[in-house]
Protein backbone atom coordinates (compact mmCIF):
# COMPACT_ATOMS: atom_id res chain seq x y z
CA UNK A 1 0.00 0.00 0.00
CA UNK A 2 1.31 3.44 -0.96
CA UNK A 3 2.04 6.05 1.68
CA UNK A 4 1.45 9.63 0.54
CA UNK A 5 3.66 12.62 1.33
CA UNK A 6 2.36 16.09 0.54
CA UNK A 7 4.92 18.85 -0.09
CA UNK A 8 3.47 22.29 0.65
CA UNK A 9 5.04 25.42 -0.75
CA UNK A 10 4.61 28.65 -2.66
CA UNK A 11 3.89 27.07 -6.04
CA UNK A 12 2.56 30.27 -7.63
CA UNK A 13 5.70 32.34 -7.01
CA UNK A 14 7.35 33.93 -10.04
CA UNK A 15 10.53 34.22 -7.97
CA UNK A 16 11.95 30.92 -9.15
CA UNK A 17 14.04 30.50 -6.02
CA UNK A 18 10.87 29.25 -4.28
CA UNK A 19 10.35 26.63 -6.98
CA UNK A 20 13.98 25.48 -6.61
CA UNK A 21 13.28 25.01 -2.88
CA UNK A 22 10.29 22.76 -3.65
CA UNK A 23 12.14 20.70 -6.26
CA UNK A 24 15.18 20.31 -4.01
CA UNK A 25 13.19 19.30 -0.93
CA UNK A 26 11.11 16.76 -2.80
CA UNK A 27 14.22 15.43 -4.56
CA UNK A 28 16.07 14.92 -1.25
CA UNK A 29 13.05 13.13 0.26
CA UNK A 30 12.80 10.84 -2.76
CA UNK A 31 16.49 9.95 -2.48
CA UNK A 32 16.13 9.25 1.23
CA UNK A 33 13.02 7.08 0.71
CA UNK A 34 14.49 5.07 -2.18
CA UNK A 35 14.15 1.34 -1.53
CA UNK A 36 12.26 1.85 1.72
CA UNK A 37 8.69 1.27 0.52
CA UNK A 38 6.02 2.39 -1.89
CA UNK A 39 5.35 6.12 -1.80
CA UNK A 40 3.27 8.69 -3.62
CA UNK A 41 4.28 12.34 -3.75
CA UNK A 42 1.82 15.22 -4.04
CA UNK A 43 2.12 19.01 -3.89
CA UNK A 44 -0.04 21.61 -2.20
CA UNK A 45 0.01 25.26 -3.17
CA UNK A 46 -0.08 27.38 -0.02
CA UNK A 47 -1.32 30.28 -2.13
CA UNK A 48 -4.62 30.53 -3.99
CA UNK A 49 -2.90 30.68 -7.37
CA UNK A 50 -4.82 27.71 -8.77
CA UNK A 51 -8.25 28.56 -7.36
CA UNK A 52 -11.05 29.29 -9.82
CA UNK A 53 -12.07 32.84 -10.71
CA UNK A 54 -15.47 32.31 -9.05
CA UNK A 55 -13.87 31.29 -5.76
CA UNK A 56 -11.59 34.32 -5.88
CA UNK A 57 -14.62 36.60 -6.30
CA UNK A 58 -16.37 34.92 -3.35
CA UNK A 59 -13.25 35.38 -1.21
CA UNK A 60 -13.09 39.07 -2.13
CA UNK A 61 -16.74 39.59 -1.20
CA UNK A 62 -16.23 37.84 2.12
CA UNK A 63 -13.26 40.07 2.89
CA UNK A 64 -15.27 43.22 2.12
CA UNK A 65 -18.12 42.01 4.32
CA UNK A 66 -15.67 41.24 7.12
CA UNK A 67 -14.16 44.74 6.93
CA UNK A 68 -17.61 46.34 6.94
CA UNK A 69 -18.78 44.32 9.94
CA UNK A 70 -15.42 44.75 11.71
CA UNK A 71 -14.95 41.00 12.13
CA UNK A 72 -11.66 39.13 12.57
CA UNK A 73 -10.30 39.20 9.03
CA UNK A 74 -7.39 36.90 9.86
CA UNK A 75 -9.72 34.19 11.14
CA UNK A 76 -11.91 34.44 8.04
CA UNK A 77 -8.88 34.12 5.78
CA UNK A 78 -7.61 31.13 7.78
CA UNK A 79 -10.95 29.35 7.47
CA UNK A 80 -11.03 29.93 3.70
CA UNK A 81 -7.48 28.60 3.41
CA UNK A 82 -8.39 25.55 5.48
CA UNK A 83 -11.21 24.71 3.12
CA UNK A 84 -8.75 24.93 0.23
CA UNK A 85 -6.17 22.75 2.03
CA UNK A 86 -8.56 20.14 3.43
CA UNK A 87 -9.56 18.79 0.04
CA UNK A 88 -5.90 18.32 -0.91
CA UNK A 89 -4.75 16.62 2.29
CA UNK A 90 -7.36 13.86 2.63
CA UNK A 91 -5.00 11.06 1.58
CA UNK A 92 -1.75 12.48 2.95
CA UNK A 93 0.13 10.71 5.74
CA UNK A 94 2.86 13.33 6.12
CA UNK A 95 2.91 17.05 5.32
CA UNK A 96 6.28 18.67 4.59
CA UNK A 97 6.45 22.46 4.44
CA UNK A 98 9.36 22.79 2.06
CA UNK A 99 11.04 25.91 3.43
CA UNK A 100 11.70 29.44 2.27
CA UNK A 101 10.73 32.54 4.23
CA UNK A 102 7.86 30.91 6.14
CA UNK A 103 8.18 31.91 9.80
CA UNK A 104 7.34 35.58 9.45
CA UNK A 105 4.33 37.78 10.07
CA UNK A 106 5.07 41.37 8.96
CA UNK A 107 4.12 41.11 5.29
CA UNK A 108 2.97 38.75 2.50
CA UNK A 109 0.48 37.01 4.80
CA UNK A 110 2.59 33.83 4.95
CA UNK A 111 1.78 33.37 8.65
CA UNK A 112 -1.85 32.77 7.66
CA UNK A 113 -0.80 29.92 5.36
CA UNK A 114 1.12 28.19 8.14
CA UNK A 115 -1.63 28.59 10.71
CA UNK A 116 -4.29 27.29 8.31
CA UNK A 117 -2.21 24.32 7.16
CA UNK A 118 -1.22 23.29 10.69
CA UNK A 119 -4.83 23.55 11.91
CA UNK A 120 -6.05 21.49 8.95
CA UNK A 121 -3.37 18.83 9.51
CA UNK A 122 -4.31 18.73 13.20
CA UNK A 123 -7.98 18.13 12.35
CA UNK A 124 -7.01 15.33 9.94
CA UNK A 125 -4.37 13.81 12.21
CA UNK A 126 -1.51 14.26 9.73
CA UNK A 127 1.99 14.97 11.16
CA UNK A 128 3.66 18.17 9.97
CA UNK A 129 7.36 18.74 9.30
CA UNK A 130 8.68 22.25 8.60
CA UNK A 131 11.90 22.02 6.64
CA UNK A 132 14.68 24.67 6.58
CA UNK A 133 12.32 27.60 7.12
CA UNK A 134 13.54 31.17 7.19
CA UNK A 135 12.81 32.88 10.53
CA UNK A 136 12.17 36.59 10.06
CA UNK A 137 11.54 38.48 13.28
CA UNK A 138 9.53 38.03 16.45
CA UNK A 139 7.22 40.18 18.59
CA UNK A 140 5.62 39.57 21.97
CA UNK A 141 2.99 42.22 21.24
CA UNK A 142 2.04 41.67 17.60
CA UNK A 143 -1.06 39.41 17.53
CA UNK A 144 -0.04 37.97 14.14
CA UNK A 145 3.24 36.73 15.57
CA UNK A 146 1.54 35.25 18.63
CA UNK A 147 -1.02 33.41 16.46
CA UNK A 148 1.86 31.93 14.49
CA UNK A 149 3.69 30.96 17.68
CA UNK A 150 0.61 29.17 18.98
CA UNK A 151 0.35 27.08 15.82
CA UNK A 152 4.05 26.19 15.68
CA UNK A 153 3.79 24.70 19.17
CA UNK A 154 0.90 22.35 18.36
CA UNK A 155 1.57 18.66 18.98
CA UNK A 156 0.86 17.80 15.35
CA UNK A 157 4.07 19.66 14.40
CA UNK A 158 6.85 17.09 14.78
CA UNK A 159 9.93 18.91 13.51
CA UNK A 160 10.95 22.48 12.68
CA UNK A 161 14.32 23.18 11.15
CA UNK A 162 15.57 26.60 10.13
CA UNK A 163 18.15 27.67 7.56
CA UNK A 164 19.07 30.79 9.55
CA UNK A 165 17.92 32.10 12.94
CA UNK A 166 17.90 29.11 15.30
CA UNK A 167 18.12 31.32 18.39
CA UNK A 168 14.90 33.22 17.63
CA UNK A 169 13.12 29.99 16.72
CA UNK A 170 14.19 28.02 19.78
CA UNK A 171 14.13 30.74 22.44
CA UNK A 172 11.22 32.91 21.31
CA UNK A 173 8.85 30.98 19.08
CA UNK A 174 9.03 27.61 20.81
CA UNK A 175 7.79 26.87 24.33
CA UNK A 176 10.71 25.98 26.56
CA UNK A 177 9.15 22.61 27.44
CA UNK A 178 8.48 21.79 23.78
CA UNK A 179 9.31 18.27 22.60
CA UNK A 180 9.29 19.28 18.92
CA UNK A 181 12.53 18.45 17.11
CA UNK A 182 14.38 21.73 16.42
CA UNK A 183 17.62 22.13 14.48
CA UNK A 184 19.56 24.33 12.09
CA UNK A 185 20.22 23.02 8.58
CA UNK A 186 21.24 24.25 5.17
CA UNK A 187 18.58 25.34 2.70
CA UNK A 188 17.70 22.32 0.49
CA UNK A 189 18.69 24.33 -2.60
CA UNK A 190 22.35 23.70 -1.69
CA UNK A 191 21.68 20.42 -3.51
CA UNK A 192 20.27 22.06 -6.64
CA UNK A 193 23.40 20.99 -8.53
CA UNK A 194 22.45 17.34 -7.95
CA UNK A 195 18.68 17.76 -8.20
CA UNK A 196 18.94 19.57 -11.56
CA UNK A 197 21.95 17.52 -12.70
CA UNK A 198 23.86 20.72 -13.50
CA UNK A 199 27.55 21.48 -13.06
CA UNK A 200 29.54 24.71 -13.05
CA UNK A 201 30.63 25.58 -16.58
CA UNK A 202 33.98 26.99 -17.60
CA UNK A 203 33.46 30.74 -17.73
CA UNK A 204 35.03 34.13 -17.10
CA UNK A 205 31.67 35.96 -16.94
CA UNK A 206 30.44 37.61 -13.74
CA UNK A 207 26.70 37.34 -13.05
CA UNK A 208 24.91 40.45 -11.75
CA UNK A 209 21.50 39.66 -10.28
CA UNK A 210 18.96 42.47 -10.34
CA UNK A 211 16.31 42.89 -7.65
CA UNK A 212 13.23 45.10 -7.36
CA UNK A 213 13.89 48.65 -6.24
CA UNK A 214 11.69 48.73 -3.17
CA UNK A 215 12.98 45.59 -1.51
CA UNK A 216 15.38 47.40 0.83
CA UNK A 217 12.77 49.87 2.12
CA UNK A 218 10.24 47.04 2.53
CA UNK A 219 12.69 45.41 4.91
CA UNK A 220 13.44 48.55 6.92
CA UNK A 221 16.74 49.34 5.20
CA UNK A 222 16.98 52.93 4.09
CA UNK A 223 17.87 52.60 0.42
CA UNK A 224 15.44 54.06 -2.12
CA UNK A 225 14.73 52.50 -5.54
CA UNK A 226 16.67 55.33 -7.22
CA UNK A 227 19.66 54.70 -4.95
CA UNK A 228 19.50 50.99 -5.79
CA UNK A 229 19.50 51.86 -9.51
CA UNK A 230 22.48 54.20 -9.03
CA UNK A 231 24.35 51.42 -7.26
CA UNK A 232 23.72 48.98 -10.12
CA UNK A 233 24.84 51.61 -12.66
CA UNK A 234 28.02 52.21 -10.64
CA UNK A 235 28.58 48.46 -10.36
CA UNK A 236 28.30 47.97 -14.13
CA UNK A 237 30.64 50.91 -14.76
CA UNK A 238 33.19 49.49 -12.32
CA UNK A 239 33.07 46.01 -13.88
CA UNK A 240 33.44 47.48 -17.37
CA UNK A 241 36.34 49.72 -16.32
CA UNK A 242 38.27 46.59 -15.27
CA UNK A 243 37.61 44.82 -18.54
CA UNK A 244 35.56 42.08 -16.84
CA UNK A 245 32.82 40.23 -18.71
CA UNK A 246 29.39 40.35 -17.07
CA UNK A 247 25.79 39.33 -17.63
CA UNK A 248 22.74 40.67 -15.80
CA UNK A 249 19.97 38.27 -14.78
CA UNK A 250 17.00 37.94 -12.44
CA UNK A 251 15.43 35.07 -10.50
CA UNK A 252 12.40 35.28 -12.77
CA UNK A 253 10.15 37.73 -10.95
CA UNK A 254 8.91 40.49 -13.28
CA UNK A 255 9.25 43.05 -10.48
CA UNK A 256 13.02 42.50 -10.55
CA UNK A 257 13.10 44.03 -14.05
CA UNK A 258 11.61 47.34 -12.97
CA UNK A 259 14.91 49.17 -12.38
CA UNK A 260 16.32 48.37 -15.81
CA UNK A 261 15.07 51.60 -17.54
CA UNK A 262 16.48 53.71 -14.70
CA UNK A 263 19.83 51.88 -14.80
CA UNK A 264 20.04 52.43 -18.57
CA UNK A 265 19.24 56.09 -18.07
CA UNK A 266 21.95 56.48 -15.43
CA UNK A 267 24.46 54.87 -17.80
CA UNK A 268 23.22 56.74 -20.88
CA UNK A 269 22.49 53.45 -22.68
CA UNK A 270 19.71 52.42 -25.00
CA UNK A 271 20.20 48.73 -24.33
CA UNK A 272 21.42 46.44 -21.55
CA UNK A 273 21.07 42.70 -21.93
CA UNK A 274 19.09 41.04 -19.13
CA UNK A 275 18.33 37.32 -18.84
CA UNK A 276 14.93 36.63 -17.26
CA UNK A 277 14.50 32.87 -16.69
CA UNK A 278 11.01 31.45 -17.19
CA UNK A 279 11.52 28.10 -15.46
CA UNK A 280 13.44 26.97 -12.40
CA UNK A 281 15.80 24.71 -14.36
CA UNK A 282 16.63 27.67 -16.59
CA UNK A 283 17.59 29.75 -13.54
CA UNK A 284 19.96 27.04 -12.31
CA UNK A 285 21.46 26.67 -15.78
CA UNK A 286 21.94 30.45 -16.17
CA UNK A 287 23.80 30.68 -12.87
CA UNK A 288 25.98 27.71 -13.84
CA UNK A 289 27.44 29.82 -16.68
CA UNK A 290 29.02 32.39 -14.33
CA UNK A 291 32.44 32.39 -12.67
CA UNK A 292 31.21 34.50 -9.73
CA UNK A 293 27.82 36.01 -8.90
CA UNK A 294 26.87 39.37 -7.34
CA UNK A 295 23.21 39.23 -6.29
CA UNK A 296 20.60 40.35 -3.78
CA UNK A 297 18.23 37.39 -4.10
CA UNK A 298 19.11 34.77 -1.50
CA UNK A 299 18.63 31.83 -3.83
CA UNK A 300 20.85 33.30 -6.50
CA UNK A 301 23.53 33.04 -3.80
CA UNK A 302 22.45 29.59 -2.60
CA UNK A 303 22.26 28.11 -6.12
CA UNK A 304 25.70 29.58 -6.81
CA UNK A 305 26.95 27.91 -3.64
CA UNK A 306 25.53 24.56 -4.70
CA UNK A 307 27.42 24.86 -7.99
CA UNK A 308 30.67 25.79 -6.22
CA UNK A 309 30.46 29.29 -7.71
CA UNK A 310 31.50 32.10 -5.32
CA UNK A 311 28.93 34.82 -4.72
CA UNK A 312 28.72 38.32 -3.28
CA UNK A 313 25.46 39.05 -1.45
CA UNK A 314 23.66 42.39 -1.33
CA UNK A 315 21.89 42.34 2.03
CA UNK A 316 18.28 43.58 2.08
CA UNK A 317 17.23 41.06 4.73
CA UNK A 318 19.13 39.47 7.62
CA UNK A 319 18.80 36.05 5.96
CA UNK A 320 21.55 36.94 3.48
CA UNK A 321 24.00 37.98 6.18
CA UNK A 322 23.17 34.84 8.16
CA UNK A 323 23.85 32.71 5.09
CA UNK A 324 27.21 34.42 4.70
CA UNK A 325 28.03 33.62 8.33
CA UNK A 326 26.94 29.98 7.96
CA UNK A 327 29.10 29.27 4.91
CA UNK A 328 32.11 30.92 6.53
CA UNK A 329 32.37 34.01 4.29
CA UNK A 330 30.62 36.92 6.05
CA UNK A 331 32.96 39.40 4.32
CA UNK A 332 31.31 38.54 0.99
CA UNK A 333 27.93 39.94 2.11
CA UNK A 334 27.38 43.71 2.10
CA UNK A 335 24.73 45.66 4.00
CA UNK A 336 22.73 48.43 2.30
CA UNK A 337 25.02 51.13 3.70
CA UNK A 338 28.12 49.32 2.40
CA UNK A 339 27.13 49.15 -1.27
CA UNK A 340 30.29 50.66 -2.71
CA UNK A 341 30.79 49.41 -6.27
CA UNK A 342 34.59 49.37 -6.12
CA UNK A 343 34.71 47.42 -2.84
CA UNK A 344 32.13 44.93 -4.08
CA UNK A 345 33.97 44.26 -7.32
CA UNK A 346 37.20 43.90 -5.30
CA UNK A 347 35.41 41.31 -3.15
CA UNK A 348 34.03 39.51 -6.22
CA UNK A 349 37.47 39.26 -7.85
CA UNK A 350 38.99 37.96 -4.59
CA UNK A 351 36.16 35.45 -4.09
CA UNK A 352 36.66 34.28 -7.66
CA UNK A 353 40.30 33.53 -6.85
CA UNK A 354 39.58 31.90 -3.48
CA UNK A 355 36.46 29.84 -4.22
CA UNK A 356 35.22 27.83 -1.21
CA UNK A 357 37.08 25.73 1.32
CA UNK A 358 35.84 22.34 0.14
CA UNK A 359 35.75 20.58 3.51
CA UNK A 360 33.42 23.22 4.94
CA UNK A 361 31.43 23.32 1.68
CA UNK A 362 30.68 19.59 1.90
CA UNK A 363 30.01 19.70 5.64
CA UNK A 364 27.50 22.55 5.40
CA UNK A 365 25.70 21.02 2.41
CA UNK A 366 25.32 17.68 4.17
CA UNK A 367 23.17 19.14 6.97
CA UNK A 368 20.27 19.57 4.54
CA UNK A 369 20.34 15.90 3.59
CA UNK A 370 21.16 14.34 6.98
CA UNK A 371 18.21 15.99 8.71
CA UNK A 372 15.80 14.71 6.05
CA UNK A 373 17.24 11.21 6.51
CA UNK A 374 16.49 11.43 10.24
CA UNK A 375 12.89 12.55 9.62
CA UNK A 376 12.30 9.84 7.00
CA UNK A 377 13.63 7.04 9.21
CA UNK A 378 11.53 8.17 12.19
CA UNK A 379 8.40 8.48 10.04
CA UNK A 380 8.82 5.01 8.51
CA UNK A 381 9.35 3.55 12.00
CA UNK A 382 6.21 5.38 13.28
CA UNK A 383 8.40 7.26 15.76
CA UNK A 384 7.92 10.78 14.41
Amino acid sequence: MKKTICFAGLLSETNLGDIVIIESTEGLYKKSLAGKGNFEFKRLNLQFGQVSFLNKVVRKLKRLATEKLKLDGNRLEIEMLKKHYRSQLKEAELVVLVGGGLIKYKYQGVFLYLIALIETAEELGIPVVINAAGVEGYSETDPRCQLLKMSLNKDIVKSITTRDDLETLSKKYMHQDSKIHIDKVADPAVYSDEIYKTNKQESDTYGIGLVRGGIFLDNERQLTPEEVAIFYADLISEVESRGLKYQMFTNGSSSDNELLPLIKNKLGRNHLELIVPKQDDELVNVISTFTTVIAARLHANIISYSLNIPSIGLVWNDKLALFGDDIGYPERFFEYNQLDAKKIVDAAVLANEQGYEQGQWNKYKSTAKSNIDVIVNKWIANEL
